[in-house]
Formats: structure tokens, sequence, C-alpha cells
């Protein structure tokens, strides 16, 4: 009799708790929806709904209470702006290359740059995909973003970094190929952006790390870690000239 009352209550616990968690994301769930207050009660609802019918999947290995329910509302949140997004006006053409422009934000702007977004989300996978759509959800808060994934701060702004990296390339190799640039390895540096100095160094990628490290006055590592990183960005522009050209 109370083993069968063990069974019983264990899940209602579990489910008072993720119900719990719910709760505690108002002020997430606001923030998300500042412009439309009137309709974060009706979210948050559709996120207990969901929890709901979802506990049954919760597993203890793969996460806290607080991350299943953080994505899971997430999710909910991102359909309703979706639902309410009006098209935004165009991409400035120097996004590209202006220093000062966050891709990330840029993109979530532009939820009708369907094309930029899923050669970006293809190579950076799903797994950086999801932590960036969490950081730019939360409002750039890293903190509970790390929380959320169970990683580092730091992971995650290498995250971030990795992410920018890739929607600059992507989307310079895209202007270029609209504009009828020729696939030639001068078009395809010209792609690799100027911030973090990787398109220096993709003009001296057939050197060795001692020489560029010594050009750029860098430690060795340092410039291995660009070599890498280039290679990765010139890669991913000659692969989206290709594709275009091939279209």
């Amino acid at each position: 009799m109370a083993g069968g009352t063990q069974v019983r209550t264990r899940p209602d616990a579990l489910l008072t708790e993720l119900l719990r968690e719910v709760d505690t994301l108002r002020p997430y769930v606001r923030f998300q929806l500042r412009g439309w207050p009137n309709e974060v009660d009706a979210v948050l609802q559709v996120a207990r709904e969901t929890v709901w019918h979802r506990s049954s999947t919760f597993d203890p290995k793969r996460g806290s209470p607080h991350a299943f329910v953080f994505g899971i509302t997430r999710h909910v949140v991102l359909r309703e702006i979706e639902r309410k997004r009006v098209p935004m006006d165009e991409v400035s053409d120097d996004v590209e290359s202006a220093s000062d422009i966050d891709p990330l934000e840029a993109m979530i702007r532009r939820f009708d740059a369907h094309r930029w977004m899923v050669l970006v989300a293809d190579f950076v996978g799903p797994s950086d995909w999801h932590v960036m759509s969490d950081l730019s959800l939360a409002g750039g808060d890293a903190e509970r973003v790390a929380d959320a994934h169970q990683l580092s701060k730091r992971s995650v702004r290498t995250i971030h970094d990795r992410v920018c990296q890739t929607a600059r390339t992507v989307l310079a190799a895209l202007a270029a190929a609209d504009a009828g640039l020729p696939l030639t390895g001068s078009v395809i540096v010209s792609c690799v952006p100027e911030v973090g100095g990787f398109r220096e160094v993709a003009e001296m990628i057939g050197d060795d790390a001692g020489t560029i490290a010594a050009t750029l006055h860098i430690h060795p590592g340092s410039a291995r870690a660009r070599i890498a990183t280039a290679k990765r960005l010139l890669m991913i522009a000659r692969t989206v000239l290709e594709q275009e050209v091939a279209a």
C-alpha cells in the first residue's frame, strides 16, 4: 500500500515542481513579449499545458527541471513572436563589413531572411543554433542560458562568437553571389570577416603558423587557432558561393 502511494505521489510532486518553474519564467516571458503585454498570461498558460503534457518525458540525466521548462517555454514564446512578427526592412548592404553590428541581432530582426538564417543554422549545427536562439530570447543573458544548457559563460561566449563569424561569412558570400562575382580565391577570401583578424590570416593561409605569428606579432598558439578558424570560414564561403552558382 505504501509502495502504491509512493508511485502515485512522485509524478504529482514532479509535475508541481515543473509547473512552478513556469511561474518563475514570467519576467522572461514579459520581457520577450514587451510589445504585447496582454499576451503574457496566455503564453504562460500554453507553456503550462505543454509542460503538463510533456512532463512524462522529463529526464533528470539530461538536465534540470528549470532547463526542461525553459526549453518548452522558449519554444512557446518563439512561436508567438513569429506569429506576430511583421517583415522588417531589408538588411543594409554593408552589414557584412560593419564591425559594430552584431549579426545575431540582425538575424533576429530579419525573420524573413530565411535563406541566410537556414544556411547559418546548417553550418553551425543544431546545438550551437539552439544556444544562440535561447541567448537571443533571453535578451543576451549569458548566465541564464549557460545554466539552462549546463555550460560555462565562457562556452556560451565562444558559441556566440562562432555563430557570428559564420553569419558574417555567409552574408558576405550571399552578397557576392547576388552581385555576380566570380568564384575566385580573392572573392572567397573577401567573404571572411575582418573582425578578429581572420581575413588577414586567410590571405596568408598558405604560410605556416610560425610565419603568421611573426607577421601578426601574436603567439604561435593564437596563430594556429586563427588559422583553424580562417580555414573553416573559407570553406563556408566557398560552399555558399558554389551552391549559389549551381542554383
